[in-house]
């Protein structure tokens, strides 16, 4: 019976259910560990893991070189499968080879990487961390080419067994009392594993090409990402390095926890911008191309707004159930890392047009933003911690989505109604200032999912969306 509903579905709706039970069960995996992690490291200890994490982030937007992206744009619009696969292959030989000098240049480097970060961390902490990442970069390649190819299921396998084989081994090492070193052996153990087996899965598929003139013009594409990674590193991790010195490590665990139980605004929509970002430019070259881009672009915005609510009310009931007295405090800031998280979301889903011209226009936008932001981070934070980092990057991330969606327009215009979807924006903010007054646990259940139908129904009498059961024009075709 099963089986045969499942057939029964559309190809983009099992694909974008494949990649949501993927990130729910790793991230569910994640949320099991948050209790397991804050019982067996101290507060200091957790803030030292976050800062370890954060040096991930920004090293990884280096190594990664935008390839993922590259190979959306080169091998998503290739005519024929022959040249899908030809891209394929140029650019997982440019990932083994970035891979390869990122492992000897990395620890070369580690005791002067060590010496700059903060937190007191150990150089085997340091070195068991740079070589996780350099495998990082050839995983990543490996799965995007999974998503181009629409194998949602091999991608969810693969995710599942790597986070899975992660999470077993910390949970062994932690209580063997290794602490965060034994953390840092977990990631590196299983991401080899996983690693090993996504190159030989592509190499078996596409093989291997060395290709020198290729690599040029996939660097002269990607290489700009590399600014647009490093303008989001600053607006999303960056902060934790200056709170870390100004308020030291345990106090900035805190905003860590609410950090990451905000972003979890940014995995529920994930499911749908792993099924949709793949295939945006083929979509806008088909048939009413512009107004399916508007259509599942309004429906992104949608599931971004209905996630950063439904975070806003269950994350500080989480962080008061799953973690000890000590790291309640991050409760205060699940909300506004909820907000965060959307505004990063929204702008991937508009970037669509800059992307359409050249890498250039995004690289300029991300780094105006990521300087406003520093400025903020130096301003703000030696006087009001968290919350100085916090009205900070909302500023440049508000900022950036304006401009993002002005430059975009520009470049590729799209019939979007942004009256009424700032109007629903400006709601679902009003919706969730509410549910930050509210405290019973029941009332903020039924006030939350109370604010996530209202965003719908609001939605659908804007004329933003359609009813299911109604035949899906575009709704931006009517004047907005």
């Amino acid at each position: 019976m099963f089986g045969r509903r499942w057939q029964a579905l559309p190809d983009a709706m099992k694909q974008a259910l494949l990649y949501a039970v993927s990130l729910a069960a790793v991230k569910g995996v994640g949320l099991l560990l948050i209790p397991v992690m804050t019982h067996s490291l101290t507060v200091a200890d957790y803030g030292q893991l976050d800062i370890l994490q954060t040096l991930a982030d920004l090293l990884s937007i280096v190594i990664g070189m935008g390839l993922a992206d590259t190979l959306f744009r080169f091998a998503g619009a290739a005519e024929t499968h022959q040249q899908k696969q030809q891209v394929a292959a140029d650019l997982l030989g440019m990932a083994l080879i970035i891979g390869l000098l990122t492992l000897l240049i990395t620890q070369l480097a580690a005791p002067t990487i060590q010496h700059w970060l903060p937190g007191d961390v150990s150089l085997l902490q340091v070195r068991l961390l740079l070589g996780c990442l350099a495998i990082g970069g050839v995983s990543t390649l490996s799965l995007s080419y999974l998503r181009l190819n629409e194998d949602a299921a091999g991608y969810a396998w693969l995710s599942i067994a790597r986070v899975v084989a992660q999470a077993a081994l910390a949970v062994a090492f932690l209580t063997a009392g290794f602490g965060v070193t034994g953390v840092m052996w977990a990631s590196l153990l299983a991401a080899t594993a996983v690693g090993i087996w996504l190159f030989s899965l592509q190499l078996r598929q596409t093989g291997i090409r060395f290709n020198f003139t290729a690599t040029l013009g996939y660097l002269r594409y990607g290489s700009p990402l590399i600014l647009v990674g490093m303008a989001g590193f600053v607006l999303g991790s960056f902060d934790r390095w200056l709170l870390a010195g100004a308020v030291g490590p345990a106090a900035m665990a805190l905003y860590a926890l609410a950090a990451k139980l905000g972003l979890v605004t940014a995995l529920m929509i994930q499911p749908f911008e792993l099924w949709w970002l793949p295939r945006r430019f083929a979509t806008l070259q088909g048939a009413n191309g512009p107004q399916r881009c508007v259509r599942m672009t309004t429906i992104g915005v949608l599931i971004g707004l209905s996630a950063a609510l439904l975070v806003s009310m269950a994350g500080p009931v989480l962080v008061r159930w799953l973690t000890p007295p000590p790291y309640h405090a991050a409760t205060d800031y699940v909300p506004f890392m909820a907000v965060i998280a959307v505004l990063h979301s929204m702008n991937g889903l508009f970037v669509m047009g800059c992307y359409q011209r050249h890498t250039r226009l995004p690289a300029m936008i991300d780094s105006v933003a990521a300087l406003m932001a520093l400025c903020g981070y130096l301003l703000l934070i030696p006087e009001h911690g968290a919350w100085g980092a916090i009205f900070a990057t909302l500023l440049a991330l508000t900022t950036r989505l304006v401009a993002t969606i002005w430059i975009s327009q520009r470049c590729l215009p799209l019939p979007f109604a942004y009256r009424r979807l700032v109007a629903l924006v400006l709601i679902s903010l009003l919706f969730g200032l509410s549910l930050c007054q509210l405290n019973d646990v029941l009332l903020r259940t039924l006030a939350g999912v109370a604010a996530v139908s209202g965003v719908w129904l609001l939605a659908i009498l804007l004329r933003l969306v359609a009813l299911p059961f109604t035949r899906l024009n575009s709704p931006q075709q009517a004047h907005p």
